[in-house]
């Protein structure tokens, strides 16, 4: 089973360690926008993932087969990024209650 978020690199910057007594570099990542786009089970696709949507865009700029899928599918918006994570089997998918198409992750 393999699960990710996507996000967007904000910058940098430094945490201090009190107990190490040491500087730690660290990467602000902006996640919010995260949205379930589609369930897939092997009964109706041959294998079990989801499909993540990040990031707004302008409608324009996605072309008109990614447009007509992310509004079946019940996305808010044009998204700039879809990825798919693979599941091994459908009982590690999320259920309806955890994760409906178009919920926020």
């Amino acid at each position: 089973m393999s699960l990710g978020i996507l996000g967007k690199k904000v910058g940098m910057t430094r945490v201090f360690d009190a107990e190490a007594g040491c500087m730690i570099p660290v990467t602000v990542v902006d996640v919010n926008g995260n949205e379930l786009l589609q369930v897939k089970t092997t009964e109706t696709d041959g294998y079990s993932a989801i499909q993540v949507a990040y990031d707004d865009q302008k409608e324009r700029r996605v072309n008109l087969p990614e447009r007509t899928h992310q509004a079946k599918q019940g996305a808010t918006g044009a998204k700039k990024l879809i990825k798919e994570f693979r599941f091994d089997n459908d009982a590690d998918l999320p259920s309806k209650e955890e994760g409906h198409p178009g919920a926020a992750l």
